[in-house]
């Protein structure tokens, strides 16, 4: 596991307005908690993360670094989309082999003439969008637009299982204590509330660039 898919998670959780703690850190990135502490402490001598408390922080290196493979990744993703017809739910993977090439990444931010997001309507880094949707876990009954969806692991598999994309209508029918009850077209599903957290809407009506 490299340096940048560290500070790439940590990045997200925060992009998401979530803490990034060890045991998340570790999930997302699919390895024990122990090999990512060890591999955590040896960023953090090396200048890249600090930790307070339970939670990790990137520091300015980190930011950098962070920012530089998020925008790769988000530019490839668009490409693989929009150029090549991949289906958006499998672009994450196939982005992240392929993130770490910054020229590769560059001559298809130059061909895409810069897009400003990516198939998962993020932000890709330094393009000036603001991101003022409320997450899904937020809202009352009633029907919503998908703004984006955080590219965390559980969130991006509940898309990809439900064939949710951004720009779909969603209704809230229900909330429970645990999750919302949905109405995607003509299916009712469960959304547990940790995802809804990280799928942004805006309502029905809404001026669609306050998002």
């Amino acid at each position: 596991m490299r340096r940048e898919d560290y500070v790439s998670a940590i990045y997200r959780f925060i992009e998401a307005g979530l803490e990034a703690r060890l045991s998340d850190v570790a999930r997302e990135l699919g390895v024990t908690p122990p090999t990512a502490a060890k591999t955590l402490s040896r960023l953090e001598d090396e200048g890249y993360v600090v930790k307070r408390g339970a939670t990790y922080l990137l520091t300015r290196k980190g930011l950098e670094v962070a920012l530089r493979v998020i925008r790769n990744h988000r530019v490839i993703e668009k490409f693989l989309v929009e150029v090549l017809g991949v289906d958006v739910g499998e672009v994450h993977e196939l982005a992240h082999r392929l993130e770490h090439v910054d020229e590769f990444a560059e001559l298809l931010d130059r061909h895409l003439a810069k897009p400003d997001r990516c198939p998962h309507g993020n932000p890709i880094p330094d393009r000036g969008v603001e991101t003022r949707a409320t997450p899904l876990s937020f809202v009352r009954e009633g029907d919503y637009i998908v703004e984006r969806i955080c590219e965390l692991g559980k969130a991006l598999e509940y898309a990809r299982r439900w064939r949710l994309d951004v720009g779909d209508r969603v209704r809230v029918v229900a909330a429970t204590e645990h999750a919302l009850q949905l109405q995607l077209g003509s299916r009712v599903v469960m959304m547990p509330l940790d995802v809804a957290r990280l799928i942004f809407v805006r309502r029905c009506g809404a001026d669609v660039h306050a998002s």
